[in-house]
């Protein structure tokens, strides 16, 4: 793993891992707190349109010298694609989501952005060759999937339903497993302040969009609730900037490594702040997709040898 170190645009294997470590537990700490404002009744088209604007805010701040004078149609087409499917798919998406299901039970449905990853890196992204031990870690990804619809368990102590917050969820990992190939792809030639920019100016003019297209109501704010609002904005702003950066030095799949750090901490913040329901189904499925993580990176550490 050492020949990560093989340019002056890479990282560390060590670097590389801590980055992992740290974007997996912000991940994971992202959505216990979304859960808990939405378990609040606090209008979700009113909180992940705040939270998208204000990280967009924090970023225009950051990058707009750069934008304005770098950005062309080109980059603002791939930018705002990336934004559509890394920000406004997901962020929707997560936070209905988790009226149906525990945050933890949505960790770990984040978690099989690897698996389709590969699906659309099969599809679509032709540079990255797909083998028969990817095509294993895949059905085994799909098995442990299968395994927890049938369950038919939410994770949420009274009510919930599976089905409905599962298949909005794995909508966002649509999303998410989409834009690890266009940020790999893209980030390798357009200037990162601008692509950051873009992405974000994307997600916020959506979800304005969205929020009028829903009759989405501003909602009366504690302090309590403020700082857990501010909360998310630091954790979007930290996670993605790194993920950011460490995506643009290794290869799609190695970093989507971080997929094994959210559920964990998901699971565990969820069960010690919410009190949600942890089932023996969800680590039968979680050990089913951590087997498919394994066989993924284990054919893909193939390629720093």
């Amino acid at each position: 793993m050492e020949s990560l170190i093989s340019s002056e645009n890479s990282i560390s294997a060590l670097a590389g891992l801590r980055n992992i470590i740290l974007i997996g537990s912000l991940y994971g700490f992202h959505g216990v707190i979304t859960r808990s404002l939405v378990i609040e009744n606090i209008n979700e088209p009113f909180l992940v349109t705040t939270r998208i604007f204000c990280v967009t805010i924090i970023f225009g701040i950051y990058a707009r010298k750069d934008f304005f004078s770098q950005i062309n149609f080109d980059y603002f087409k791939k930018g705002a694609l990336s934004g559509l499917l890394a920000i406004y798919l997901p962020g929707w998406s997560f936070i209905y989501a988790l009226n149906f299901i525990s945050s933890g039970l949505n960790s770990i449905f984040i978690s099989t952005i690897p698996m389709f990853t590969l699906v659309w890196v099969y599809l679509f992204y032709k540079e990255e060759k797909v083998t028969i031990l990817k095509i294993i870690s895949v059905i085994f990804g799909f098995i442990g999937l299968l395994i927890l619809f049938q369950s038919g368990i939410s994770g949420i102590q009274n009510g919930g339903n599976l089905i409905f917050g599962g298949l909005l969820s794995l909508i966002g990992v649509q999303g998410l497993a989409l834009s690890n190939i266009t940020n790999r792809k893209f980030s390798q030639y357009i200037p990162s302040k601008t692509f950051l920019l873009t992405q974000w100016l994307t997600g916020t003019v959506l979800s304005v969009f969205t929020f009028i297209l829903v009759g989405g109501e501003i909602s009366k704010l504690t302090d309590l609730t403020l700082i857990r609002i501010f909360a998310l904005i630091s954790i979007d702003v930290i996670s993605y900037s790194l993920f950011l950066f460490t995506i643009k030095r290794i290869s799609a799949t190695f970093t989507t490594l971080v997929d094994y750090i959210v559920p964990i901490v998901g699971i565990s913040a969820g069960f010690f702040f919410l009190g949600e329901f942890v089932d023996n189904i969800f680590f039968v499925t979680l050990m089913l997709i951590f087997i498919s993580l394994f066989l993924a990176v284990k054919d893909e550490s193939k390629n720093f040898k």
